[in-house]
Formats: C-alpha cells, sequence, structure tokens
C-alpha cells in the first residue's frame, strides 16, 4: 500500500466516485480543485491522505487546518477530519485507521493541539471515532432545534429580489461572534465562498442593518442555514420575514442564542432539545478542549465540515 495526498493523487475520478459510493455527494474534480484554492482552510494542507492499492485508491481521510478562537481570544489552529471513506472493494483492511494515524499525525507536527470531526451518532463511524479517542463536543449537544409545521392556507411570499452585501454580512458575523469561542474565524469571502459551495442560496436571504438570515430547501421545507441578529427586535424581524418566505415547514437545526430561542417560543415553534449530529474531538496531547475553548463552542451549519 501507498499513501499520497489529494494533490498527488493523478486519477481525480476515483476520488469522485468513492465520494458518491460513501455519502452519495459526487464531486466534480474541477470543482473541488476550485474550492481548495479558495478555501484558505485547505490552502495550505494536504486535503486529503489517500491509500493506494494496486493502482486504485481504496481509501480517503480529509485533512483541513482550521483557526478557532479560545478563550483568551487568541486564534489557535486545529486539524479537521472530513469525507473519511473507503471503497468497498478493499474494506475491513485497517486502511482507514492507517490513514486516520497519519492524519493525526501530521496534525501533531503542525503544532495541532486537538482533532475535530463532525458526524451523526446514527452511523457506523461514530462507534469507531469514539474507539480512537474521539469525545463528544457536550455543548453541541445542548442546542435545540426548533420547527413550525404551518397551517393550510399558509402560503410562502414570492421574495423581493435583491442584492446580497457580503461586506455587511462579514462586518455583522464579526460582531455576532466577538464573544464567541469556536469555529467563528472566517475568511472575508466566505459569503463568496458559502455561495460556490451552494451551502447558502442567493435566492433565499434575508439581510437588515443589524443582522441576517439564510435560508435553503425545497419541497415546502424551509431550512435556516443561519440566522445573526445583534438584539431581540432583529430576531423577531427575521423569523417574521423567513416564516413569510416558507412554505409547509421552517426548522432551524442550530439555536444558539437564548434570545432567538425565547422568540421561536412566542411564535409556537417546537423544540427538540437534542440532535443526533455531533460534533466530536480528538486531544492529541493530554490538553482537555474545555481548558482552551471552555464549555460553549460556536459552529454554524455552513461551517460543519
Amino acid at each position: 500500500m501507498e499513501i499520497i495526498t489529494y494533490p498527488e493523487l493523478e486519477n481525480k475520478d476515483e476520488y469522485m466516485m468513492l465520494m458518491e459510493m460513501a455519502f452519495w455527494w459526487p464531486i466534480v474534480p474541477s470543482h473541488f480543485d476550485r474550492i481548495i484554492k479558495w478555501d484558505e482552510r485547505l490552502k495550505n494542507s494536504p486535503v486529503g491522505f489517500c491509500a493506494i492499492e494496486n493502482g486504485k485508491l481504496a481509501s480517503h481521510v480529509g485533512v483541513r487546518n482550521m483557526p478557532l478562537r479560545t478563550l483568551k481570544g487568541d486564534v489557535e489552529v486545529v486539524g479537521g477530519i472530513s469525507a473519511v471513506a473507503t471503497n468497498p472493494d478493499f474494506a475491513k483492511q485497517g486502511l482507514a485507521g492507517i490513514l486516520m494515524e497519519k492524519a493525526h499525525q501530521y496534525f501533531k507536527e503542525k503544532g495541532c493541539r486537538f482533532s475535530f470531526l463532525c458526524t451523526s451518532r446514527t452511523i457506523i463511524a461514530y462507534a469507531y471515532y469514539k474507539k480512537l479517542g474521539y469525545v463528544e463536543v457536550e455543548s453541541i449537544n445542548r442546542i435545540p432545534v426548533v420547527y413550525k409545521i404551518f397551517e393550510k392556507g399558509h402560503s410562502a411570499k414570492k421574495p423581493v429580489k435583491k442584492k446580497l452585501n457580503p461586506n455587511k454580512i462579514y462586518s455583522l458575523f464579526e460582531e455576532f461572534t466577538k464573544d464567541k469561542t469556536g469555529f467563528v474565524i472566517r475568511q472575508k469571502d466566505f459569503v463568496k465562498l458559502f455561495l460556490f459551495r451552494k451551502l447558502i442560496n442567493e435566492k433565499k436571504f434575508i439581510q437588515m442593518k443589524s443582522g441576517y438570515a439564510f435560508l435553503n430547501g425545497t419541497r415546502g421545507v424551509t431550512k435556516v442555514q443561519e440566522i445573526v441578529a445583534l438584539n431581540r427586535e432583529t430576531y423577531e424581524k427575521l423569523v417574521t420575514k423567513s416564516e413569510e418566505m416558507s412554505a409547509g415547514i421552517i426548522i432551524n437545526r442550530c439555536v444558539y442564542d437564548p434570545i432567538l430561542l425565547e422568540v421561536y417560543q412566542s411564535r409556537g415553534y417546537k423544540i427538540q432539545s437534542t440532535s443526533n449530529s455531533v460534533l466530536m474531538v480528538k486531544p492529541l496531547d493530554k490538553t482537555d478542549y474545555r481548558e482552551v475553548f471552555g464549555d460553549s463552542i460556536y459552529i454554524s451549519v455552513p461551517d460543519r465540515f
């Protein structure tokens, strides 16, 4: 077996098919190459480690260097694991474990004290990650999910055409997260990156003086990808506009702000107190992540990896 990095992989089509087999989301190589050049978390990383067996891509573990804000307000770079997948023809050979070890070693060489990943308790890999020493970031488990089903007769208003102001969005996000720790360090052109990656929809957004909301979804279901407000009044307006742009159901999977939760409660939203989607962390030395980032790490839906 040979281990190479993603940029060294000659046949990128095999990577595309591996992602299709594992996650049902094939990615066009040229599209992914643009993301790599754009996303500052990937620019100076191997992007992924690949196990090559008999000239074929047998397994892959994605890696990225991610800046997080600490309790002290400093920026600390941590490792990020993503796109862990093995070709079924090479299953049960321990390839993913070898690549995970390679990724952890890479992070340590870069001076990272932690490795993070996003997963779900409902998939087999969850137990595997626990065996590797990953634990759930408990604060993420306490983030409520809210939803509302509209009565018959409710119809979505056609959104008013307007232009996004990425600089304003960036400024609002910076102000909103200034006292938060975790995944709050975004590159200045993050709106452009998120649009290209289809993480947000340029036709379904609300932008105000003191806040904004990004919506997505199809078939009558509206998902709130991110909602940011600097005061309760703006939250009220953003939720009102979100409902006006929704047809049958509206869901917000990450309600961090207790003020926003109160707004949803006052409008009759139902609340699910926990979720199967989890953020996990593995200490690469003996440091507890809570000593560095506290008990309330922030990560929004578009930032999950």
